[in-house]
């Protein structure tokens, strides 16, 4: 049990290196010599939980994946209103994207990821990226929550659930790209232009103040 842990931390470790240093170089001016020195382990050790660093970047943008699959499942499971909960969750994406390396990481590898053989592309067609995850989980948490708001009457009769699914994906998609640009992007005050926008097109007038954008 005691080597099963250690081993544990150790994968643990050599992710976090590996996700830094891809969020700072990128995949191809990364070094698996720089991402052991940064993890504290052997090369060797690297080597025992990843064979490559094709490898270590799958093993990135899965692990970005499961955080943000993991912050979907937390807002489906929210009490209150849905569409609060949806409007938290696109904070918590953005906060994610801003400020955590994993995900920052999976989401720059996703957008300028390699092959196999190093060449710019994705990763193999029979593994699902973390960016495939991402994706999935983005358009599960809006099309879920937007017919719970639906269901529950907090939009107004004549919104269009669909069109409104297709435009605020197409907004936490945008929300994606603008990460992978750069540092401390995107902030929270972007999410509330966002929100303060779109609640217009989607609640009326006299319930509007009851969400917090």
């Amino acid at each position: 049990m005691v080597k099963q842990e250690r081993a544990g931390r150790t994968r643990q470790a050599v992710l976090l290196a590996a996700a830094e240093t891809f969020a700072q170089v990128g995949f191809e001016a990364a070094s698996l010599v720089d991402i052991s020195r940064r993890a504290g382990v052997s090369k060797g050790a690297l080597y025992f939980h990843f064979v490559s660093k094709q490898a270590l970047a799958d093993g990135v943008r899965h692990a970005a994946g499961r955080e943000v699959g993991s912050s979907a499942l937390r807002a489906l499971r929210a009490d209150g209103p849905a569409l609060q909960s949806l409007i938290d969750f696109s904070h918590e994406l953005a906060r994610m994207l801003r400020e955590d390396l994993v995900v920052r990481a999976g989401v720059r590898l996703g957008c300028r990821g390699a092959r196999r053989d190093g060449a710019p592309d994705g990763p193999p067609d029979d593994l699902p990226t973390g960016q495939e995850i991402v994706w999935h989980s983005l358009t599960a948490v809006v099309h879920r929550l937007l017919g719970r708001a639906a269901e529950a009457g907090e939009l107004c009769p004549e919104v269009d659930r669909r069109a409104a699914a297709e435009l605020l994906i197409a907004a936490a998609a945008g929300q994606v790209l603008i990460a992978g640009e750069g540092v401390g992007r995107p902030g929270p005050e972007a999410v509330s232009r966002l929100w303060t926008a779109a609640l217009p097109a989607l609640v009326a007038a006299e319930n509007r103040a009851r969400y917090r954008v």
